[in-house]
């Protein structure tokens, strides 16, 4: 009876939690990528040689995220909870295997699709200093808000799956939707390999380097290719990329069991 009594008590704080931790995290996520844009975009029209933007834009998005962790623990200060070498193993089949869904969905929607540029008229030394901060503003602000403020208050209360699942849906959701939909799922399997990610790293370090990782090395393959025409692709192009998004999604799990598995062993020591 005492327990329900406290369970009773404390569901009104949980439910208050979650709902601070939800739209408090998408608000501040909101707040960061607009300042980061906005900022980027004032100094690109008014002097588009000189990119002085890095300093302020770098220092609000790493100190939000520096007294988020003070305040909330997100996870920033967390060591990870298996090998790295292990954890960076999941990291790289999990994404591959949600890149296939990605790359099959835009041979669905027959999308031509080629790496984002930049603001227009400003200098070289810009464009790369552009690509780099805000490549590491945006993933970094992404994962401080989702998977470290939201997903982190979620699981104490509501428990993993279902943390990972709301923050999935919020996270989706908080992209442009006129480019949303032919890639959809593929955001859906990228965010739930980031999420899980989390989960099994105990890591919010983990998730932001590999938020940055994913975005930029994605962004100089297909600059190197080009401007990629998914809808050409023929049924034996569909079926290799299938093929490899199962493989790496077979590893994944594998990876994510023993992962799992190391981490109550060692709880139960």
């Amino acid at each position: 009876m005492q327990t329900n009594e406290l369970t009773t008590k404390g569901a009104p704080t949980a439910i208050k939690t979650c709902l601070a931790a939800v739209f408090g995290g998408t608000f501040i996520f909101v707040c960061l990528v607009g300042f980061s844009l906005l900022t980027a975009q004032f100094n690109a029209d008014n002097w588009p040689a000189i990119p002085w933007f890095p300093l302020p834009v770098l220092a609000v998005v790493f100190g939000v995220a520096w007294w988020c962790d003070r305040r909330w623990d997100i996870g920033l200060r967390t060591r990870c909870q298996a090998p790295i070498t292990v954890i960076a193993a999941f990291a790289v089949t999990s994404n591959v295997a949600a890149r296939a869904v990605w790359v099959l969905e835009k041979t669905w929607h027959g999308t031509v699709y080629s790496a984002p540029s930049g603001p227009d008229g400003v200098s070289a030394l810009f464009s790369a200093t552009y690509w780099v901060v805000i490549s590491v503003a945006l993933s970094t602000s992404s994962e401080t808000c989702f998977r470290g403020i939201m997903q982190t208050q979620l699981s104490r209360h509501l428990g993993a799956a279902a943390a990972v699942g709301i923050v999935i849906l919020f996270n989706t959701f908080s992209h442009p939707w006129d480019s949303l939909w032919p890639r959809f799922f593929g955001v859906l399997a990228i965010l739930f390999a980031w999420g899980w990610l989390r989960h099994i790293s105990g890591s919010l370090k983990v998730c932001i380097l590999t938020h940055i990782a994913a975005v930029m090395i994605g962004d100089i393959i297909f600059w190197l290719t080009g401007p990629v025409a998914f809808g050409e692709y023929s049924n034996a192009d569909r079926v290799a990329v299938a093929s490899v998004g199962l493989v790496s999604l077979v590893l994944s799990f594998y990876l994510s069991r023993q992962i799992t598995q190391s981490t109550v062993g060692r709880e139960n020591e």
